[in-house]
This record gives C-alpha cells, structure tokens and sequence, in this order.
C-alpha cells in the first residue's frame, strides 16, 4: 500500500502538466449540421502509470447539460452490438488523447458533462492489469459510485458554446494523479475515478492522438497537394483527416507493408480500412502523420508505431504499445489489448523530439530516452523481425522524484540515491513555468517563488514532489524544463490526530513525523477546504477484527467531518499542498485525508 500511493502520487501526475486540454474552436468533424444543431468531438487524456499496464473502463454514453435548464442531451451512446465500444485503457492514453466518438447537438450553452461508467463486476466491463501482470479479478474491482448509476459528472469551465452547424471539441482528463483514484488494498482495488474539464495547450499542434481504426468512407486530394479523407472508426464516429506531402503512407493490402500514396488510399474509399496516427493542426483541424491502408481491416498492423518506454538497453527499447485484433465471431468486432515489443538501435538511427532533429544519431540517442517517454518508431522494414528502428521521434518527456537546492539558474530532481541537475526552459514558445498540482491556472515562470515554497516546506520537513515536463534544447544539446507541476505532498505515514476538526474552525492540528529522518515528531495545521476546484475529499477505512470486515468510504460528506475527524481515529494519511498568505507565510491545506479505525 504504501509503495502503491507513493508511486501514484510520483508517476502519473504527467496529465495535470502537458495533456490536460479543454475546448478548442473549431475541428473538422463529419456529418451534417443543420436545424441548430452542432457537431461535438469528445477527446479523452490520461497520464503515464508505471503500477498499471491497462486500467480499461466501459463508457456506456455521454450527455451535456444546458445552462440553466433541467435534464441531459445524450451525444454520444455505446454501441451494445459491438464489445469494442466504449472500451478505453486510460494507460494507452498518456501524453496523447482518444477520440471517443463524433456526434450531433442541440445548439446551446452547456455546463456539465456527463459519463455512464458500467460499474457490474462483469469480466467485460472492466480490466486491471499491475505492472508485473497481475491481473485483478473483476469481483475484487469496487467502484465508487455514490449515484448508483455509474454517472460521472464534470463541470464545463469555461461553459461549452454550442453554435448552430459549428464544430465543437469537448476534452475531458483523467485525474489518476489523485492518491484515490485508484487505491489497491493489497489486490482489493477501489476506483473512484477524478475527471477534469482542463484548458487547451499553449500549442494544438502538440496535441497528439491515438490511432484511429477504422473503415475509409471517403477521401479527396486537392490541387495544391494537400489531402483529406475520412475514418469511421470502431465506436462509429467519423473522422476527418487532412494529410499533405509529409505523411507517410503504407499498402498493406498484400499482407505486408509496402510504400503506399494518398492515391492508393483513395482507390479503397467505400471498401476498405485505414490506421491513422494523428496530431492537431492549429486550426484545430487533425493532421494525419502516418497512414496504413488495406483492402480488409485484419491485414492492417497488430501494434500501433507508438507507445511508452518500458525498459532501455544498451542497444533497444522495450516499448508498450496498443495491439488490435480480430474478435473470433468477426463481424467486423475488434478488440484491443496491450504488450511490450522490442525495437532495436543501430548506427543509422534518427532521433527527432516532436518531429525536430535533436541532432543525435544511433545508439547515443538511447541516453537521452527513459521510461514513461512517448515514442513513435519508424522501422527500417516492417516486415522484418526483430524490429530496427530507422528513426525515433520522442512525443513527449518527463522527468520525476523531490525538487532539491532550487536556484534561479536550476534545480536538483530525483531520489535521495541519484537527482540530476534540471535546468529551466528558455527555449522559444516553451519558456519555464510551475504550479501546484491541480492549479494549472495559476501557472508562474517566477523562480524565486519556486525557491521559496520548497524552502518552506523545507522548514516543514516535508518532501516536494515534483514532475517536469521536458523540451529539448538542441543548441546545449539536453532537456530542459518547461513545465513543473509541484505533487500533493504527503505527511509521514505515522499522523495523527491531536486536534479534532472543526467546521468553526476549518482545520485539524496532527502530529507527524519529520519526513527526512522519519524519528522527529513534527506539530502541523491542516486545514480543510469545503469548497472550490480542490475541495479537500475524505475517506474512511474501517476494519473490524470481530468479523475481519473491511469498509472503505470515499467521499464522507463534508457534514460528516466532524464526527469523523477526531482524536480517536487510529491514523490518517494526508496529503497536502501549500498556500502563500498574504503576509508570506505558508499553510497547509489538504488534498485528501483518509481516515483509519482499527475496532479490535
């Protein structure tokens, strides 16, 4: 358990820094717009997890509510002939975004979005796979859903403005970085998943997709070179891609992968199927980077080019990436699952960041790759085996441990056995920034308020958690920090209460231990938020030794907190952020606590 939320809090905090988007204007979007009605694109993101190769959940529909009006218009609803619909693992999507589904509305303002979850403990309707492959049986799965219905709700900020034959995305964040969104009891797993309506990138064309299945239903070439077809994918949605000189085609009709053109493509539009990997352009329209075409769909490739760095040798990567495959009835069914494939390194070997030569080449690239990077692999033959990388474009990079002797030049990140020198970003469009978890909003390029909080949680004796979304500076020729986001800090597992809370008075006082040296008691002042964005989440574990029973409560109502949050609780765990005051001065203030009684 306690490795469990450590690493949780360390490794998939990536979301709340670089793949976090909202709405964008305008995206080109199939189907008809007519009689004030708009089409609606749903995105879904989720950050990198090395304790969990697949978390897959079933969404059964997604409707939006209207401003000031009662009731929820349904956009989007799972197709119960297909098993694949609806079907999403949240670990396939770090650093990238999945289209759900493509649909129609009623022109309006909507506030609130809405997602049905199936929640039965049925071995389809959800899966858990940990890092070392352990599989979680779908009995020891508990759902958190207060509601009873698996609803899903996320409030719109800003609200969705829904215009009469516009085009709309709408994109939604998996919040695993929270420590209960997925708490594993010792093989016992409890879900209460977090989802956030987040704000776009400071750059679209950074925002990149995972792979689109599907049928080609269309696709015109235009005279100054460029291209547009269309995709419907495995959920039903039809998606419009624009491609030009740069994308990289390739026929596999024959059953191995051929150099393919744009007019091949379009020779099986009606007929047959295509695997897109895509990005968006800055007019919000998707970009079609690589392209695979067949005249059956099962001819198209098992593994998609890209995926997350696994394990690093001396000359290979093990890569994690998304594997499709015929359902056994047919009917045109797929299903998707998840594996390790292993590419080797040569001499010849290309490195690109994003698509820019990091000016590196062959085996010295592999120093500047780690695990939880975003590759995308062109082989130097497809239909060889093993597979030998002709180029590696690294999607995005991140580093992770305790923020150390910050300055105004750098910082020192890792754990207390290894931390390497991070220096911030000046780099053009990608200039430094930092936050607080879960405050993206509040972004700040100030160092010396940087330097001053960790001081001051310093003085607290507590470790700053960090993750650090990386750029590369091909003039110094290393990564550079663009974007840290400051993890919720964590009290030493031995808390307890010493003063009950109070509604009156907003905070619990605990006793604590000093996280550097784990044997000094430390006095703290923790207050709790009943409001906002970050309103402060409970939960209670309660175990009795007469029935060897179990309760896990996640959330207790604020109006509970009182009778919860007292002297006599066992312990709690808590994890915290720091707020400046407006004379300097830091409090602490609660992420979540979570509460434990032990009834012998």
């Amino acid at each position: 358990m306690r490795r469990f939320i450590r690493s949780l809090l360390l490794s998939l905090l990536a979301i709340a820094g670089v793949a976090g988007f909202g709405l964008v204007a305008s995206c080109n979007i199939t189907g008809s717009s007519s009689g004030g009605t708009g089409s609606l694109m749903m995105l879904m993101t989720d950050g990198p997890t090395d304790d969990w190769t697949e978390v897959t959940v079933h969404f059964l529909s997604a409707s939006l509510h209207r401003k000031g009006a009662d009731g929820w218009q349904a956009f989007w609803t799972a197709n119960t002939a297909d098993p694949a619909s609806g079907k999403v693992n949240l670990v396939d999507l770090s650093g990238v975004s999945d289209i759900l589904n493509a649909g129609t509305i009623p022109a309006g303002t909507y506030d609130r979005l809405k997602l049905v979850l199936n929640t039965s403990t049925a071995a389809d309707s959800m899966r858990l796979v940990t890092a070392d492959g352990a599989v979680i049986a779908p009995e020891d799965i508990t759902v958190v859903d207060p509601s009873g219905t698996g609803e899903i709700k996320v409030d719109l900020d800003p609200d969705l403005a829904v215009e009469a034959d516009g085009n709309n995305i709408v994109s939604i964040d998996f919040d695993l970085a929270h420590p209960l969104s997925i708490v594993n009891l010792d093989g016992k797993v409890v879900i209460s998943l977090k989802v956030r309506h987040k704000a776009l990138p400071r750059r679209l064309n950074t925002l990149q997709f995972a792979r689109t299945l599907g049928d080609i239903t269309a696709a015109t070439a235009n005279d100054d070179g460029t291209a547009v077809f269309t995709v419907k994918n495995l959920q039903g949605a039809e998606i419009e891609f624009k491609a030009n000189a740069n994308t990289i085609y390739t026929d596999v009709s024959s059953g191995a992968g051929a150099a393919g053109t744009f007019e091949g493509l379009k020779a099986l539009a009606g007929t047959g199927a295509a695997l897109v990997a895509s990005n968006m352009n800055s007019d919000g329209s998707l970009y079609a980077r690589r392209v695979w075409y067949a005249d059956d769909i099962d001819k198209l490739p098992d593994f998609s080019p890209e995926g997350l760095v696994r394990r690093i040798g001396d000359t290979w990567l093990s890569v994690q990436t998304k594997r499709t495959e015929a359902m056994p009835s047919g009917d045109h069914h797929h299903r998707c699952d998840w594996d390790a494939e292993t590419v080797f390194v040569n001499a010849e070997t290309a490195w690109t960041f994003q698509g820019t030569d990091m000016g590196v080449a062959g085996l010295e690239g592999l120093a500047f790759v780690a695990r939880g990077y975003r590759v995308e692999i062109v082989y130097v033959d497809e239909n060889v085996t093993p597979k030998i990388a002709k180029s590696v474009n690294i999607q995005f990079a991140h580093a992770e441990g305790i923020v150390i002797e910050p300055t105004l030049d750098s910082f020192k990140l890792g754990w207390f056995w290894r931390t390497r020198t991070m220096v911030y970003s000046s780099i053009s469009g990608r200039e430094f920034g930092w936050w607080y978890y879960g405050l993206d909003s509040s972004r700040s390029t100030d160092r010396q308020a940087l330097i001053d909080m960790v001081a001051a949680a310093g003085q607290a004796r507590l470790w700053v958690f960090a993750w650090a979304g990386l750029a590369w500076d091909g003039t110094a020729r290393q990564w550079a920090v663009e974007n840290l986001v400051l993890a919720p800090l964590k009290l030493h597992e031995m808390t307890r209460i010493t003063t009950a809370y109070t509604a009156a008075s907003g905070s619990l006082g605990v006793s604590t231990y000093d996280c550097w040296d784990a044997s000094t008691p430390e006095a703290m002042t923790i207050k709790l938020d009943t409001t906002g964005d970050l309103q402060t989440v409970v939960g209670s574990f309660l175990w009795r030794a007469d029935t060897n029973l179990v309760t896990f409560t996640l959330p207790v109502p604020v109006g509970q907190w009182e009778s919860l949050l007292a002297t006599t609780v066992d312990k709690v765990r808590i994890w915290v952020r720091p707020v400046e005051e407006n004379d300097g001065t830091f409090t602490w203030h609660a992420y979540c606590v979570v509460a434990y009684q032990f009834i012998r």
